[in-house]
């Protein structure tokens, strides 16, 4: 293929120089109502990564201004409005006359503007502190990088690039920590039909689930943008949820691309009913919580069992119909771990790697994975003094080997079930050898 033949980068909408900068969504003439007066003002909206993801509103008040401010002010709702972006938002005074002689004001969590109604040609987004993939080729002037994933189906596509200096952009991140823009996206229907408002968010919303999956923490799509030829005809600035960076295991590997991209039809056809897509997403919270360790190692074990007994009932009970929901209600956890596992031709041993689990099996009569981790989860769970004294004799490293059982159940799973064939992190063997990859079979 001829080096001009190969696709244009997708130019990013935002920027952001380094982690943590505040991203400047409007900078202008603002009307702004506080105590029934309307204010004219030059003003400034942005969105704010810590110690909280949220939108801003500062603006320098004149001395006229500076008067309706009375000490132990109770009275700070203001709305503001911005005629030539038809901008509207309602929000608080959080901070009056600082260092930087500005009034400073939180804004409501969701702030659109423009013409919703309006259908659109395509729609334009970012996406913070997503991991790097080895993707199809695009060219930036006179250079090329594997730097675009896409996902396709019959009636949409999305391309998501990596910013072109992702690796110092990453760096940074990672010494730095928070958050920083690392892809710019694009979503666009297959023949040339406008998108509505609605049907876009719904798209990027399954979208959002399926990036956990690849990532192993949060990385919702932001500042999207629907566009008609060269012209914003809408924005949302919502802030939609986004995990701090932190470096987490996940299956996905980086060299390759067409596997990712094929699970994601299956992945999306699934989404499409409700019941299925709230499976989906608690399933991904809870595993999401576990591989983030955000409630540490007896925790996050109780997490996961609560998502392999889901995907028990989701799919082994109501999708494939091998066992009535009575029967399924009366089966134990690591039996229904079992079921999982031989369903989707997985083997219920320990693995070699996880020698601390295996010495506590041994010890403990324990014949297989599913029951060693549910065993764990019991002593947990149950408050007894039989259990808790057994709980403090397993080794910690028995309990970290546990966890990583249970993540390494639900992603393989789910791998399975969307038909996955490539290579993959077996994070049962990359907790030792750290870039290793192989077939996932």
């Amino acid at each position: 293929m001829e080096f001009v033949e190969y696709p244009n980068h997708i130019e990013k909408t935002q920027f952001m120089e380094n982690p943590n900068d505040e991203v400047i969504f409007h900078e202008g003439e603002f009307t702004v109502n506080w105590r029934g007066k309307y204010i004219k003002c030059v003003g400034i909206l942005y969105f704010q990564w810590l110690p909280r993801q949220t939108i801003k509103f500062k603006w320098k008040p004149d001395s006229e201004t500076k008067k309706l401010w009375r000490p132990l002010e109770t009275d700070i709702g203001v709305e503001i409005s911005s005629e030539n972006s038809e901008i509207k938002a309602k929000g608080v005074i959080s901070s009056f006359l600082n260092k930087d002689d500005y009034i400073h004001c939180f804004l409501s969590d969701k702030i659109k503007y423009g013409t919703k109604e309006t259908n659109v040609d395509f729609v334009r987004f970012e996406i913070a502190n997503l991991r790097s993939f080895n993707g199809k080729i695009v060219r930036n002037q006179d250079t090329a990088k594997r730097n675009r994933l896409e996902f396709i189906n019959k009636e949409y596509k999305i391309a998501i690039d990596q910013y072109w200096k992702y690796m110092s952009l990453k760096g940074n991140l990672s010494s730095n920590g928070g958050y920083q823009l690392l892809y710019t996206g694009k979503l666009e229907s297959n023949n040339s039909r406008k998108l509505t408002y609605k049907e876009t968010s719904e798209i990027l919303d399954s979208l959002s689930y399926f990036l956990i999956f690849l990532n192993g923490r949060r990385c919702f799509p932001l500042f999207r943008t629907g566009w008609i030829e060269d012209e914003i005809v809408w924005g949302d600035f919502t802030s939609y949820f986004n995990d701090e960076y932190k470096y987490v295991y996940c299956w996905a590997a980086e060299q390759k691309h067409r596997e990712i991209e094929k699970i994601w039809q299956d992945f999306n056809n699934l989404w499409q009913d409700k019941n299925d897509r709230e499976s989906l997403k608690t399933i991904l919270h809870w595993y999401t919580e576990a591989n983030s360790n955000t409630a540490f190692n007896e925790g996050s074990i109780v997490l996961l069992q609560n998502s392999l007994e889901l995907l028990f009932h989701w799919l082994i009970s109501e999708k494939l119909k091998y066992v009535n929901s009575n029967d399924a209600d009366n089966l134990s956890a690591s039996a229904k771990i079992g079921f999982l596992l031989s369903q989707f031709n997985l083997k219920p041993d320990i693995p070699d790697e996880f020698e601390s689990l295996i010495s506590y099996a041994a010890k403990n009569n324990i014949v297989n994975g599913p029951e060693a981790f549910t065993r764990i989860r019991n002593c947990i769970v149950h408050p007894n003094h039989k259990k808790r004294k057994a709980l403090l004799e397993i080794e910690s490293k028995a309990k970290i080997e546990a966890l990583h059982l249970g993540i390494w159940y639900v992603e393989s799973i789910l791998l399975k079930y969307l038909n996955y064939s490539g290579n993959y992190k077996n994070r049962c063997k990359t907790l030792k050898n750290i870039n290793d990859t192989e077939k996932f079979e």
